[in-house]
């Protein structure tokens, strides 16, 4: 190998990545995604009650894994066995009960019913408690998890 051409080809290397990166990271995320979700209330008022019984009130902002925060306004989720993965708006639930180690009972505000799975990078609820501590909560500790605050659209 021509050692003049390895820091051109290296360069040229370099470019080329960059722009395959940006490409990439442009189309990760929907344009039209921010303006959805600013349609969508974010930190709401709910009652959980955990496994051993106790509940309080809390402002729940938002769902992630246990290194960040993923979506202050949606929770991804899938029925039980399909691989699809959708939105569901946290704005649009009444209740989150009979939390399995798979799955959850999902009461929407319009009275329907779903059992989903929340994905794993979507089980740690991020809190702030009415004292305006930050937690985490594992969504497999709770027995469930009741909006009280009315949305108004």
């Amino acid at each position: 190998m021509n050692l003049f051409l390895f820091p051109i080809r290296v360069a040229a290397l370099a470019t080329a990545l960059s722009v395959i990166g940006g490409a990439g990271a442009a189309s990760f995320a929907p344009a039209s995604a921010a303006g959805e979700e600013a349609q969508h209330a974010s930190s709401l008022t709910a009652k959980i009650t955990l496994l051993n019984g106790a509940s309080r009130t809390v402002a729940l902002e938002g769902v992630g894994c246990t290194a960040s925060i993923c979506s202050r306004v949606a929770v991804d989720s899938r029925k039980p066995g399909d691989p699809v993965i959708t939105k569901t708006w946290l704005d649009s639930i009444a209740t989150i009960k009979d939390v399995t180690k798979d799955d959850a009972l999902f009461v929407f505000r319009d009275r329907t019913q779903r059992r989903l799975a929340v994905i794993p990078l979507n089980r740690v609820l991020y809190i702030k408690s009415q004292s305006g501590r930050d937690e985490k909560i594992n969504l497999a500790t709770i027995k469930s998890l009741e909006f009280i605050s009315s949305v108004s659209r």
